[in-house]
């Protein structure tokens, strides 16, 4: 089935770069390697759970040098051979208790009280049920779950799950219903916990899905259930980070080391723009370290998707280009001409981005990515 829907899926592996800079997560999926999350909870560390967060974090940071060392020597093993050496050291219970992943999501479940997940930092305390600037409470609420179809070709099928709820706001936003404009009111009851998340896991595995796929809206705000469902399923499959990528610095040092690929959005290149049609003051700066940590911290493996807009090839497109070749090591880039009027543009704002971008925006962009040796055609 998969070879009639999209052939390319299989045949662009074919191509010696694409395989080189995705390598890791094709083996996971392959059944070659384990993903990162499985490593995480068998990693011992040891921690007493009433500490405060700033103790925490600070176990943390010891650790995750430690980690990225020892899965280098591990997850090429099999999971059964992992699990007789580390239960040769540390009892089982022991383990469930103080491991790599619950540590992380003990902090994140602290960090609720006053949220700091993503840039706004309205410190709203979702634990006790309140609305964050994402417009959540404490829970995770699925919009839908399938077998996608129309992602970048190394990543179909892909067992996509969207989540309502954003941490930026784009006035051209094409999954406003879900990003913005829905009553959290009417689903109050009708969330989603880790062990549903982790049955929807399974079933896409299924169905033949290559990774699990996190997007929306935005994956963001749902951090702490994510997390949380990590420690209940078995899936074997690459997890995959679709996002904005306006975490703050907190939020990805937690899951830098976790997700074994990425697709970050790169939508602007300066603060002004982001501001404007997205609010997002400091999008610029978060975006450039959050990408930096995915390389330093984590598998290094991305396909970065960057939407051609209207009238902003100079201010926003060719910059993107020319900083993630001066400093990226190996990206990918999705250059995507899907952008059309809609949501707010569509009710008269912003006049100046309400049309498609031109033959002639599209061609200089990716004009300019040949000329700095950027891999984009596989993925785009």
């Amino acid at each position: 089935m998969i070879h009639l829907l999209r052939r390319d899926s299989q045949t662009v592996w074919q191509q010696h770069e694409l395989k080189n800079r995705l390598c890791h997560y094709r083996e996971i999926y392959e059944k070659k390697r384990l993903p990162r999350y499985k490593l995480a909870r068998l990693f011992h560390t040891p921690y007493k759970e009433n500490l405060d967060r700033e103790e925490l974090l600070k176990i943390h940071e010891h650790y995750h040098p430690k980690f990225k060392e020892w899965i280098k020597t591990k997850q090429d093993l099999p999971l059964a051979e992992i699990e007789e050496e580390v239960f040769s050291k540390v009892k089982p219970e022991t383990l469930k208790k103080e491991n790599y992943l619950k540590l992380k999501l003990d902090i994140l479940k602290d960090i609720l009280s006053a949220c700091e997940y993503c840039e706004n930092k309205c410190k709203i305390n979702r634990n006790e049920g309140l609305i964050g600037k994402c417009g959540l409470d404490n829970h995770a609420y699925v919009s839908s779950a399938f077998i996608h179809m129309g992602e970048e070709s190394p990543i179909v099928p892909s067992g996509t799950i969207f989540f309502y709820g954003c941490t930026i706001t784009c006035s051209f936003c094409q999954n406003f219903d879900i990003s913005h404009e829905f009553d959290i009111e009417r689903f109050r009851g009708r969330s989603t916990n880790a062990i549903d998340l982790a049955q929807t896991y399974y079933s896409l595995a299924k169905q033949h899905a290559r990774n699990i796929n996190f997007v929306g809206g935005e994956p963001t705000p749902n951090l702490h259930i994510i997390l949380e469902s990590f420690l209940e399923t078995q899936v074997s499959l690459p997890m995959l980070w679709n996002s904005n990528m306006y975490l703050t610095d907190v939020s990805m040092k937690l899951i830098a080391d976790i997700f074994d690929i990425w697709l970050p959005d790169m939508k602007y290149a300066n603060n002004e723009c982001a501001n404007k049609y997205s609010k997002a003051p400091i999008y610029w700066d978060a975006l450039k370290r959050n990408m930096k940590m995915i390389e330093e911290r984590g598998s290094g493996e991305y396909i970065i998707r960057h939407l051609v807009m209207p009238n902003h090839t100079e201010c926003c497109s060719i910059p993107i280009l020319d900083w993630v070749a001066a400093n990226l090591n190996n990206p990918l880039i999705n250059i995507m001409a899907q952008y059309h009027p809609d949501y707010k543009i569509l009710r008269g704002e912003f006049p100046e981005i309400n049309r498609r971008p031109t033959t002639t925006e599209m061609f200089n962009v990716k004009n300019h990515a040949d000329k700095l040796g950027i891999y984009w055609k596989s993925v785009s």
